[in-house]
């Protein structure tokens, strides 16, 4: 296991942030998740690469909204 560092300065709302939890929760290749001393940011214990987290990580993250702006 490898132990990386989440980045949830993007969560917004307490919602967010329950999604995060069952998200994370109900992940095979997550072996555990700990508070660090920086709110924005969790330590959590993963089974791939340093590059499979982050492809991972950035799933976890809401899309952007796209706009609906007509062009005129």
């Amino acid at each position: 296991m490898r132990l990386c560092q989440l980045d949830i300065s993007w969560v917004a709302s307490a919602q967010e942030l329950t999604a995060l939890r069952w998200q994370l929760a109900s992940s095979d290749d997550v072996g555990g998740v700990f508070l660090t001393g920086r709110e924005d940011t969790l330590a959590v214990l993963y089974t791939g690469s340093r590059h499979d987290f982050d492809q991972w990580a950035r799933t976890l993250e809401p899309a952007l909204p796209t706009s609906t702006a007509k062009e005129h």
